[in-house]
């Protein structure tokens, strides 16, 4: 298997060692920890089994940083010329004028390695899959703190949403962004569409609020979010991405996004991970908890929608 190959080798490649599919290989897409578009590359394909179930047959943005992440990094989301093997298109009805626009989308090792080759630092799926576009089959709720915000409050805060979320009769999943926020996630058969599942997490996250407003705050208003922890449920929106599991950031040091057990939450310091650590924590692929995320088979129900407004 792909991920077995790449969890095998060092995060640090030698010259000549993978015959990988890219140009460049020893071009550097990071000042601070070194990486090149081949650590990049190797990095995704001892990764691919935990990221590929999340990322695969969705429609994706990514971040562009063909220089690196210090220098200029730009959004694409739409298929253009020239794009490497593995990746290709999804037509996405545009809402506004009815026409058809063409979405980056893979569903292979290959394409994973295609984002490397295109210098992608970050990969941003859909929270609805290809063939089911309409019909969200995650929640997401993203949970923004401010720097005065400390680690034990925010890992509060997504405890708070795992019990929640329970008492609605959903089970619950936990990740870093590869920032300071974490995200938390619960996947749901994709029955309702997207209004109706945005409404849903709105409500969820004003009940949070309502229920402590010294520290959460549901609108974007940088203003209001001095000393608090935004809770942005815009995840869950028709054409609104989340950070993948597993994707690097376009951040100084090449930090990931990583599920994590909910027990580590009760860490002393904030989770962080690395590409060029990843010989470090690759052990952690063994035991994914969003494995079990995959075999989880829940529904939103009608009763939870009613629960979620009161």
């Amino acid at each position: 298997m792909p991920g077995s190959q790449g969890s095998k080798s060092a995060s640090k490649a030698s010259p000549g060692k993978t015959d990988l599919p890219i140009t460049h290989p020893e071009k550097i897409l990071d000042n601070e920890s070194g990486m090149t578009k081949r650590d990049l590359a190797e990095y995704l394909i001892a990764v691919s089994e935990g990221m590929l179930p999340h990322v695969a047959d969705r429609p994706l943005s990514v971040v562009r940083c063909p220089e690196g992440s210090g220098k200029p990094c730009f959004f694409q989301k739409h298929i253009g010329m020239g794009v490497p093997k593995g990746i290709t298109n999804v037509p996405v009805p545009n809402k506004k004028d009815g026409s058809v626009e063409q979405y980056l989308t893979f569903d292979s090792v290959e394409g994973l390695i295609g984002t490397a080759q295109m210098g992608v630092l970050e990969i941003h799926p859909w929270g609805s899959r290809n063939e089911s576009l309409e019909k969200p089959d995650r929640l997401i709720f993203d949970m923004d703190p401010d720097e005065s915000i400390d680690w034990k409050t925010l890992a509060a805060t997504a405890k708070e949403f795992r019990d929640r979320l329970e008492k609605l009769g959903l089970q619950s999943f936990v990740k870093t962004t590869g920032g300071k926020g974490l995200h938390v996630v619960a996947p749901i058969k994709p029955e309702y569409e997207w209004p109706e599942v945005k409404e849903f997490a709105h409500n969820v996250v004003l009940g949070m609020e309502r229920k402590n407003p010294a520290l959460y705050v549901t609108k974007m208003t940088k203003a209001i979010r001095k000393n608090r922890i935004y809770l942005d449920y815009l995840r869950n929106d028709r054409g609104s991405t989340a950070i993948a599991p597993y994707s690097t950031r376009a951040r100084s040091g090449a930090p990931v996004a990583l599920p994590l057990e909910w027990k580590e939450l009760n860490a002393k310091a904030r989770p962080v991970f690395h590409v060029m650590e990843f010989n470090k924590w690759k052990k952690r692929l063994a035991t994914d908890p969003w494995l079990e995320m995959l075999k989880v088979k829940q529904r939103l129900t009608a009763k939870a929608i009613r629960e979620a407004q009161s």
